[in-house]
């Protein structure tokens, strides 16, 4: 089997976005007649690829929808819905294969992809996706003659080309009606969304005759039927994994010990995990750049990202880095600073703060702080939360923490209502995390954190002036500032394994790879 692509996709925030695009596995291989089982972590109440962000709704998008094209694993483009491409600073040209069929057997022009990206850049639409998976300013103009589809952006966009492997393709009549794509499917991806059992299950059944996958691989080989069922408890994935309900899950906790003795194979993915944003708005204490220094000297995060990834994890070398990102030199350990309470509390006093009674103050208010963190991560996770709180709280900190869950997490983190945020960001080039470390805040962008950090956007603006990988020394320089200003700290990457039985695949950041699932054995 070729090695696959990954896709340029964004993990959001605890799961507001998850990364994937298709597979470059062979054609070949048994595995039509049967039904695939994958367990996912939550709901994501809405699989409408024009405005999810929930890892859940992305991972599952990419079963029925394609991308212009597709990372494979060293970094080559190759095709999706396009078979060919060319490029310069501020456009890209694509042109469309003829044979791509949409779910109603229409076939995709150039001007169905124009009309999509005209959809999201228009601001009426408020999409969630407009700076993120569409340049700002982008305009995209058809010739479906010559069935080329043609983006122009008004400043320099270095991975124009490679960006748009995160955007789904949807058909014209879900682009007509998109509320009907909140629970039903209208793209030109392998599968269909068959069926939706909220809480429950989400059923993909195989379309005939797709022919365009990633580098030109079919359908041949795929299961017929792929099913997401959504468990929300590790043990219970183990569990339904040994009793052969489950064929595919991915378990981060003591229940992989059990799975490995049992002799279920397992892949491993690189996610990130251990992630602190903090919020800088002017009504929030961590504005303050020394209590942000103060928060973080006093944790000791060594210790908390070996607790969320059970001794696993790897230490974090890139802000919101996935699987293969096109820069890879160590922006984050040189500037973590260490753990160091003395240090921590000296920052407090600098500050105006007084310690009395075992407890912080300034003005009468004592320091008080709400983290919001990824609830469906698993209990290794919920207990790294917990061990944050109780150094805090030993420091001289009063800690809320808030779970969410994947319909809830986009929605408390845009409301603001919190300090610091548990929110591991995933990218697979650099540019695609802008939105969220600089533009406007909610409810006019993604800048969730209001962040305003002069240093990182001179050293972005430098990055965005060269083409693709030449101006990663930038790129890096640019997350450093946001480790050293501790507008973000990032400390550990988790290793997620995903277990399998009687099924192959390959991983790009989002869970199984579609077109690479590959039916190996029994149950």
């Amino acid at each position: 089997m070729r090695r696959a692509p990954r896709g340029a996709v964004a993990v959001v925030a605890l799961g507001l976005l998850a990364a994937g695009c298709g597979g470059t596995g062979t054609d070949g291989g048994a595995g039509d007649g049967d039904s695939v089982t994958i367990a996912i972590e939550g709901d994501p109440g809405n699989m409408n690829p024009l405005t999810a962000l929930t890892s859940s709704a992305v991972t599952m998008n990419r079963y029925s929808y394609d991308s212009l094209i597709n990372i494979a694993n060293d970094g080559r483009i190759v095709s999706g819905v396009a078979e060919k491409w060319t490029s310069d600073a501020t456009s890209a040209t694509f042109t469309i294969r003829r044979d791509v069929m949409c779910d109603s057997g229409r076939a995709l022009t150039a001007s169905d992809i124009a009309a999509e990206y005209a959809y999201i850049a228009d601001p009426a639409n408020k999409s969630p996706l407009y700076g993120l998976m569409v340049p700002p300013g982008t305009v995209a103009t058809a010739d479906d003659a010559a069935g080329t589809l043609t983006l122009k952006t008004p400043d320099p966009a270095p991975f124009l080309v490679r960006g748009t492997s995160m955007l789904r393709v949807v058909c014209p009549s879900g682009m007509r009606s998109p509320d009907n794509l909140n629970h039903a499917s209208d793209g030109t991806g392998p599968y269909r969304l068959s069926q939706v059992v909220p809480g429950d299950h989400f059923t993909f059944t195989k379309r005939a005759g797709y022919a365009w996958g990633p580098d030109g691989i079919g359908s041949a080989g795929l299961p017929d039927r792929v099913v997401f069922k959504v468990i929300t408890n590790e043990s219970t994935k183990a569990n339904l994994l040994l009793g052969g309900q489950l064929d595919i899950a991915s378990v981060v906790g003591g229940d992989r010990t059990r799975l490995t003795a049992a002799g279920i194979k397992s892949t491993i993915q690189r996610d990130p995990l251990g992630m602190l944003v903090f919020n800088e708005a002017p009504n929030r204490v961590t504005a303050d750049p020394l209590v942000r220094r103060a928060l973080i000297e006093a944790l000791d995060l060594k210790q908390i990202g070996a607790v969320a990834t059970g001794g696993k994890g790897h230490p974090a070398t890139r802000v919101g880095v996935t699987m293969g990102p096109p820069c890879t030199d160590d922006a984050v350990t040189d500037h973590l600073p260490p753990h160091d309470v003395a240090r921590a509390a000296e920052a407090l006093r600098t500050a105006g703060w007084k310690k009395s009674g075992g407890r912080w103050s300034k003005d009468g208010k004592q320091l008080s702080i709400s983290m919001p963190y990824p609830g469906v991560f698993g209990n290794q996770l919920i207990a790294a939360v917990e061990l944050a709180v109780k150094q805090w709280n030993s420091f001289g900190v009063k800690v809320s923490t808030q779970p969410t869950t994947a319909a809830t997490n986009g929605t408390i983190l845009m409301g603001g209502q919190w300090e610091v945020a548990w929110a591991p960001l995933s990218v697979t080039t650099p540019d695609q995390i802008l939105p969220f470390f600089m533009g406007p805040p909610p409810p006019d962008g993604l800048n969730f954190g209001s962040l305003d950090n002069p240093e990182y956007k001179r050293l972005v603006a430098l990055a965005m002036a060269k083409p693709d990988i030449s101006g990663c020394p930038e790129w890096t320089a640019a997350e450093s500032e946001l480790i050293k200003r501790l507008d973000v700290v990032t400390f550990m990457d988790s290793m997620t394994p995903y277990f399998a039985r009687g099924y192959s695949f390959e991983l790009d950041g989002g869970g199984p790879i579609p077109t690479t699932l590959r039916k190996v054995g029994g149950r």
